[in-house]
């Protein structure tokens, strides 16, 4: 059942190899969440063939071929990935296959971890940003799992058993809950013997893999929260419900952004920054496997009120529901996002990345096509969007 996505990409004679796994914070269940985080910690913590009593542990192999690697944990998917030469790639294929059923997720390892991410949690704690996302997401949803954060609530945290994780690990982490992603200066032959090599003897999970089905109903009222926190600057968040990155208004969201809050001649910059009420704006449409949010952030200057910025967004996310964008602010919106766009294809690292976050959406093609799709977004798509889901009743707001 696993699924193997080959991208020969001959611009450097290294190779990036990557797993992502079909499980996210949106799996865990009340009591649990932080599981998939702190069990990607583990992960690293050795393997029955990659461990430190045997002086092979992952990080030691990879650093001596001066690979480099590390993992994630976002809202629908958790990935594992390695960028190292092209003839080290069957160590890196060893090391996920051997941790994808092989991983040791030991009680000792769990406490050492769980300091670490309890410091991850204090930081986040004073981090405007940090907060202020967290606090959208858990006002914004208040039934879908995205409410949680992906690092976890303290007090599951703390109360993380090894039997939880070690539970989590057997029922997501198996080869039909995976897809494999080689890209690089690679043989599309030897790439695929490697993985049927290292992954081939890996059976299905024993049970069907569960998928989460809870569906967050329709916002019908404005919410709002405020957080008290010592600091000279003021933050705040606008954050409305937008639909599933796969979604054909998705590409459409994602030129608002550029025409909203995404560089100096944004409308938003414009109007807050270049006017010296903010330090910094910026306009974020979230492509996740399930209904996400269109967020704007801004970092206020001293002495301006959160209100009189928080006005000045929604008057300029009111005209843009009155007059759709004129054709060069249309033209330099496009070409931006496609350049953006066009980054996420330079190197095979960022490749890697960007076939990560569909395979997360649900497609992998929706990394091969969306420089297609945004080609295709005109002024009239933006208006209608904008007053299809940028609206008051639709709004989360945060100071």
């Amino acid at each position: 059942g696993l699924r193997v996505l080959t991208v020969p990409t001959p611009v450097a004679p290294v190779i990036a190899f990557g797993i992502v796994y079909g499980v996210g914070s949106r799996h865990e269940l009340p009591g649990h969440t932080g599981a998939t985080h702190i069990l990607e910690h583990l992960m690293f913590k050795g393997s029955e063939r990659f461990n430190r009593a045997s002086g092979t542990e992952a990080a030691r192999e990879l650093h001596r071929v001066g690979a480099s690697f590390n993992a994630t944990t976002w809202l629908d998917r958790t990935n594992y990935f390695e960028v190292l030469p092209v003839d080290r790639l069957a160590l890196a294929v060893d090391i996920e296959s051997d941790r994808m059923r092989g991983a040791l997720v030991r009680d000792d390892d769990l406490e050492s971890e769980r300091t670490v991410v309890l410091n991850e949690l204090d930081a986040g704690e004073n981090d405007s940003f940090d907060l202020l996302m967290k606090s959208s997401f858990a006002l914004a949803s208040l039934e879908h799992p995205y409410r949680h954060p992906t690092i976890g609530w303290r007090n599951d945290v703390e109360r993380m058993s090894g039997e939880v994780l070690r539970g989590f690990y057997d029922t997501y982490y198996h080869p039909d809950n995976a897809t494999v992603i080689v890209v690089g200066d690679l043989d599309q032959t030897v790439a695929l013997d490697q993985v049927e090599r290292a992954f081939g003897g890996l059976g299905r999970a024993p049970v069907p893999v569960p998928e989460g089905t809870s569906r967050e109903p329709e916002q019908r009222g404005e919410r709002r929260f405020d957080i008290h926190r010592a600091g000279e600057l003021g933050s705040l968040a606008l954050s409305w419900h937008i639909p599933e990155g796969l979604h054909p208004d998705l590409p459409a969201l994602s030129v608002l952004t550029q025409i909203l809050g995404d560089g100096v001649t944004s409308r938003l910059y414009q109007r807050l920054v270049e006017t010296n009420r903010c330090l910094g704006v910026h306009a974020f449409a979230m492509e996740l496997h399930d209904p996400g949010l269109f967020q704007i952030f801004a970092t206020i200057s001293p002495g301006v009120s959160h209100r009189e910025v928080e006005d000045a967004i929604r008057t300029e996310v009111a005209e843009l529901v009155r007059t759709p964008p004129d054709r060069a602010e249309m033209a330099r919106a496009l070409a931006q996002t496609r350049t953006d766009l066009a980054f996420h294809h330079e190197s095979p690292g960022q490749i890697l990345g960007g076939l990560t976050e569909a395979v997360a959406m649900g497609d992998w093609r929706r990394f091969v096509r969306e420089l297609e799709l945004v080609q295709s977004v005109g002024a009239e798509d933006l208006q209608r969007i904008a007053e299809c889901h940028l609206s008051d009743r639709n709004l989360t707001a945060g100071w």
